[in-house]
């Protein structure tokens, strides 16, 4: 155990270094833009030279909006017509091929306008929308972090734009992780800015994806903050009205069931959902225990009754007049959202970039670190979800366990300790 510690504080000391982290970073966004650029020039009636289909989930999307300008906005979520549109778009691909559109119905919207468009030219608009959001994201969220280094910020910044759930998921894969991450920085830098109900406002369109609210808006009800969640609440009903409006009652119901037919699918391992794709604890149990359904929901119902209450409690406890225990809050509510989950996919741990940006800023805050830098752990710690992503896919698929999970779950119990401690600390004085 000793050799597996110095290995490890070796391995930081000689590779964590900023030059070698910025060159690492630069030689992956490069090597990923090249293939992204390849994919657009050699794309042959949407397949590309490397195999998959170009934007490959973005399709979902591009033929909803041709559902909703071509034929009626209700069928949306018309699996068969789904299937057919998807056929016709891609006709060499296999013909039990499924990419239903499960989003909410308002955010079909922006797709309307895109799928007036050629489909290349529409999912390199997308690219470049996804990649603003991203930034804008990025750059207001920095804005709020008063005690990170501010020549951090190219190595960050470099950092999030080769993070492979956002370059390889988001980007190559046509996914909407960007615009998630982009209303989350929103909110949480407008609360840090006094602007409660604004902030409210932005997490509600966080509906468009409604487990990325799983764990908000129960964690904005035990600590209390009544103005955040008052622009949830006018957001939601607001985006619920243009929802109605967009695609009628029969969208809708549409929503509704497919929402409950992916929540019951989430639950079995014949679902056909490919469990090595999705990084929460269900499906890592799903993927792991397979068919052996009692002890599945055993372990997962486990993994969430030992979890929840510490974060029932640090909420409760937590004092919104304190900066550290304000961000920290944030923190473990969105790196617990990825892992207490029905189904989050890898794409959508693009989050867990503020979470780890938040802690950070705490780490930095506090005076014993000012001398000392950030702990070995987490850098171990960001080491892992930086790493392993890249390789976690092939090894669930051969292996049928999901080694993300873990590293997410780490980290998320790494920052359950520092709030502890900060509890600690503030009670003893």
């Amino acid at each position: 155990m000793d050799k597996v510690i110095v290995w490890v504080r070796s391995l930081i000391e000689r590779r964590l270094n900023r030059p070698y982290i910025q060159f690492i970073c630069l030689l992956v966004f490069a090597v990923c833009l090249v293939m992204l650029v390849a994919s657009f020039a050699t794309s042959v009636r949407g397949r590309t030279i490397f195999g998959p289909y170009l934007g490959a989930d973005f399709a979902a999307f591009y033929i909803a909006g041709k559902i909703f300008n071509t034929h009626s906005p209700g069928r949306i979520y018309d699996a068969g017509l789904h299937h057919q549109l998807y056929q016709k778009q891609f006709p060499d691909d296999q013909l039990d091929s499924q990419l239903p559109y499960v989003n909410a119905p308002f955010f079909v919207l922006p797709f309307t306008v895109l799928a007036r468009l050629p489909y290349t030219w529409a999912y390199l608009f997308w690219v470049v929308l996804s990649l603003a959001l991203y930034f804008a994201g990025f750059t207001i969220f920095w804005r709020t972090l008063e005690r990170i280094p501010r020549d951090a910020r190219s190595i960050a910044l470099l950092l999030a734009l080769s993070f492979m759930p956002f370059l390889v998921e988001c980007l190559a894969g046509g996914q909407t992780s960007a615009v998630g991450f982009f209303f989350l920085a929103l909110a949480i830098s407008s609360e840090h800015r006094g602007r409660h109900i604004l902030g409210g406002l932005a997490i509600s369109l966080c509906a468009y994806k409604p487990t990325l609210l799983v764990l908000a808006v129960p964690m904005l009800v035990i600590t209390r903050r009544y103005k955040t969640l008052l622009g949830v609440a006018v957001g939601c009903a607001l985006l619920a009205l243009v929802s109605l409006l967009a695609v009628g009652w029969q969208g809708c119901l549409g929503f509704i069931n497919t929402l409950l037919y992916f929540t019951n699918a989430s639950t079995s391992a014949a679902s056909g959902l490919r469990s090595w794709k999705y990084v929460d604890i269900n499906s890592f149990f799903r993927l792991l225990l397979g068919h052996h359904a009692s002890l599945r929901w055993t372990m997962t119902a486990a993994a969430f009754l030992f979890v929840l209450p510490f974060l029932f409690r640090l909420w409760r406890l937590s004092d919104l007049k304190r900066r550290e225990e304000q961000s920290l809050v944030w923190a473990l509510t969105i790196t617990w959202t990825l892992v207490l989950n029905l189904y989050v996919g890898i794409y959508d741990s693009t989050l867990v970039v503020l979470s780890v940006l938040l802690t950070t800023d705490v780490l930095y805050r506090r005076a014993d670190n000012d001398q000392l830098g950030l702990p070995e752990t987490f850098k171990f710690i960001l080491l892992l979800l930086y790493a392993v992503p890249w390789i976690t896919q092939p090894i669930a698929r051969l292996t049928q366990f999901q080694p993300y999970t873990l590293a997410l779950a780490l980290l998320g119990s790494w920052q359950l300790i520092q709030f502890q401690r900060l509890e600690r600390g503030r009670t003893s004085v």
